[in-house]
């Protein structure tokens, strides 16, 4: 196949580009970190200086270097731009866009925005697209998409090979539906970046596979971090929940985030931390009714371990992997894997799951060709062999039988693959991936025998089971498919990307499809995870509603709905049944309201009371069971360290709460008291304090309203940040952590 065109300068490649497919261009940008920002910065440019050409841009999660709003934000943020983002080139577009000035001849479709970074942002919001993560190829085949622009990482060896590393998600199965449509005129641009972390397996690709190569100084940068947020105890009651339902042996599926950081962690505290991980699930569950979620409590550590199958990868995988929790392997034929599950096997190659294959059909006796090449790909016959007419020709030319009947002829047949594990098993199957700096540096120095088992491959393989449904249900025992939400109704709708108003917080992304997914594979679950409440504009709402303009998951699809104070199983009862479980694990303190709202339109009987162990379900409930003992000890804000300072991590910790304390002075005004005393004293309890006043540059406030500020933000250190929770592990000065997730 031709060689790619190689160009140093990114004007040049737009030059080819434009040459190609003329002035009107559709690009496709991978979502998350797998963007061509160099070329596509340019092309925006040239977009912009010739009115002529037209630029639709369709695309997902555009990233960009964090801003400050406020003055206290601005403090913050600063800083983390000079250490952490110095090196990233934000996007053009999305900066236009935010400002509402993008040319007429430019449009920005997205199909998941960056969660809330666009709301009453007229330009975004009208240009989204409300599509499943696995409709996008079609849909960009449908919209006449010509040019891929996509970040690449080169192979180490002499190959010439490329990785489509973060992004094989879209890519992959777009140009499968353009083979299939006869669709040949998508121009392929790979922006080649060697601090991308090479990946293999799909998205291993021949450089072949593209046009045009961008490549050079400009191109090798740093890759945009996403520094893991502080944890909240909410986030371990519900994570705690979450990991009681996983079943040794399964499959799981979670997002990034606090939420998936916890659920991570509290799962490394099953595995490493028993006693304790159980101690706090059971005293959760204390005095309560276990039947709410219809499903055992999961206590013991993991023996035979779980395999993730995840749109996103998170850097928690990594974690587990660490801990001996994601070790379960699944190979690439149904049989096999199908025999491998039934029987407990270890994935050891032996006589015995020779003759299985043989029993299960898989293989015949003697042996035809075809059953010897997928013997040897699997790893089970010595590929020393070679097929010839119904017998094998050995390394030394001789001709042995292709017979299983007699033991002595099924060792030779094994040769030197009896006893050893079985190649090529996959723990972990992502569609992309988008973490910390420090989990892109453990994916970098990754050996390549742990790396092949991780498979960056196509989002339609994860999301859905219409390809090779037979492997995907061997291979996904026990599923548990964990989703967070905004909202859920009382009778089980779920409520995830937008507002009431029809403003679009984010994007449907993959969440129906695991859903849906989950009510087709056996044993499988939906997870969906809520906080119970939430703090807007210095009150608090409840985030179990009675009903809501529109939904992300139909009420027909409801499953399991976790918050910190339970889980509602919600698969196939009454409408009655499902209202009553969700207000056992809605907050005490709407309890009453909701349940007046059911009565009124006859969903429940008018009668009926909650269960008294169900109606103390308050924060103060939640935080006495953390509060025993040493269980806080346990609960780091950052489980999986962070590329924040000490001072920063208290920092976030502090300004969050802050935010949802409310804007105005009399809301402020008891942490502001507290501020103040320990803005006046130098007594070694305040130290830290005064060395994140350090940081945000208060140490010379000199203008009332920054020693109000400042205040503030001294008084919510003390109010809000636990001491006797740690930080978990944080960066230096430099931002450089000292230990990475090994693996």
């Amino acid at each position: 196949m031709a060689q790619p065109e190689v160009f140093a300068a990114a004007e040049q490649c737009v030059d080819a580009v434009l040459d190609r497919v003329g002035k009107r261009i559709v690009l496709g940008l991978p979502l998350g970190i797998g963007k061509a920002n160099q070329f596509a910065n340019a092309l925006y440019a040239r977009a912009e200086q010739d009115e002529a050409i037209s630029l639709t841009i369709y695309t997902a999660l555009t990233l960009e270097r964090p801003s400050g709003g406020s003055e206290l934000q601005r403090r913050f943020v600063q800083p983390l731009l000079d250490r952490l983002y110095s090196d990233y080139q934000d996007l053009a577009y999305n900066q236009a866009r935010r400002k509402g000035l993008l040319p007429k001849n430019v449009e920005v479709c997205e199909f998941f925005m960056q969660p809330g970074s666009f709301l009453s942002n007229p330009t975004a919001q009208q240009s989204y697209v409300s599509a499943n993560y696995t409709h996008v190829p079609r849909d960009l085949l449908d919209r006449g998409v010509n040019v891929i622009a996509q970040m690449v990482s080169p192979a180490g060896d002499d190959s010439g090979d490329l990785s489509l590393s973060s992004n094989p998600d879209l890519t992959l199965p777009l140009l499968a539906q353009a083979r299939e449509r006869d669709y040949s005129h998508i121009v392929m641009v790979g922006e080649v970046n060697p601090r991308l972390p090479f990946v293999g397996g799909d998205a291993r690709v021949r450089d072949s596979l593209f046009d045009f190569l961008l490549r050079g100084e400009s191109c090798e940068r740093e890759i945009f971090p996403a520094p893991n947020p502080p944890v909240r105890l909410t986030d371990y009651a519900l994570a705690f929940h979450i990991a009681g339902v996983i079943k040794d042996g399964g499959t799981l599926q979670i997002g990034i985030g606090a939420l998936g950081d916890a659920i991570c962690h509290v799962l490394n505290l099953r595995q490493v931390e028993n006693a304790d991980y159980r101690d706090i699930l059971q005293s959760l569950h204390e005095d309560r009714d276990c039947e709410l979620s219809g499903l055992p409590l999961e206590l013991d550590r993991f023996e035979k371990g779980l395999y993730g199958a995840s749109e996103m990868v998170p850097e928690g995988f990594l974690h587990l992997r660490r801990s001996g929790v994601m070790t379960r392997e699944v190979f690439a034929d149904a049989t096999l894997q199908k025999l491998l599950n039934e029987n407990a096997r270890a994935p050891l190659v032996t006589e015995e799951l020779l003759l299985a294959l043989r029993d299960a059909g898989r293989i015949q006796c003697p042996l035809t060709e075809a059953d010897t090449d997928f013997l040897q790909r699997a790893g089970i016959v010595d590929p020393s062999y070679s097929w010839r007419g119904h017998r094998f020709l050995d390394k030394h030319g001789e001709l042995e039988e292709c017979d299983l009947h007699s033991r002595a002829g099924r060792q030779k047949l094994l040769g030197s693959q009896e006893g050893q594990k079985l190649p090529g098993g996959t723990w972990l199957h992502g569609g992309f991936y988008l973490g910390s700096s420090a989990m892109y540096e453990a994916l970098r120095q990754m050996p390549e025998s742990e790396m092949a088992g991780i498979n960056m491959t196509a989002i339609d393989y994860i999301n859905e089971l219409q390809k090779g449904r037979a492997l995907k249900i061997a291979q996904r025992q026990h599923a548990r498919f964990v989703n967070s939400a905004m909202m859920v109704t009382l009778n089980g709708a779920v409520v995830s990307d937008g507002l009431e108003d029809a403003q679009v917080v984010s994007g449907v992304g993959g969440q129906y499809n695991f859903v849906a997914q989950a009510h087709e594979l056996p044993g499988a679950r939906s997870v969906i995870a809520l906080a119970s409440t939430r703090h807007t504009g210095g009150r608090v709402r409840s985030n179990i509603v009675w009903q809501y303009p529109h939904c992300t998951i139909p009420r027909h699809l409801r499953d399991m709905v976790v918050t910190e104070y339970g889980i509602a199983d919600l698969r196939g009862k009454t409408d009655r049944d499902v209202i009553v479980a969700m207000l056992c694990i809605a907050d005490s303190r709407f309890q009453a309201e909701l349940l007046d709202k059911a009565k009124s339109a006859g969903k429940v009987e008018s009668d009926y009371t909650i269960p008294e162990a169900f109606c103390n379900n308050t924060p103060e409930r939640v935080h006495a069971v953390f509060a025993q003992g040493h269980r806080r000890q346990l609960l780091p804000y950052y489980p999986l360290g962070t590329d924040l300072t000490r001072e920063e991590a208290q920092l976030a910790v502090a300004l969050k709460a802050v935010k949802e304390e409310g804007r105005k002075i009399w809301e402020l005004w008891p942490i502001l008291r507290k501020g103040l005393v320990a803005c006046k004293s130098n007594a070694p309890e305040f130290s830290d304090v005064h060395a994140c006043l350090e940081r945000m540059g208060f140490s010379n406030s000199d203008t009332f309203e920054h020693r109000l500020e400042a205040y503030v933000v001294a008084g919510a250190l003390l109010r809000f940040v636990d001491t006797n929770r740690p930080l978990g592990e944080v960066a230096d000065a430099r931002g450089i952590r000292s230990n990475l997730p090994e693996v």
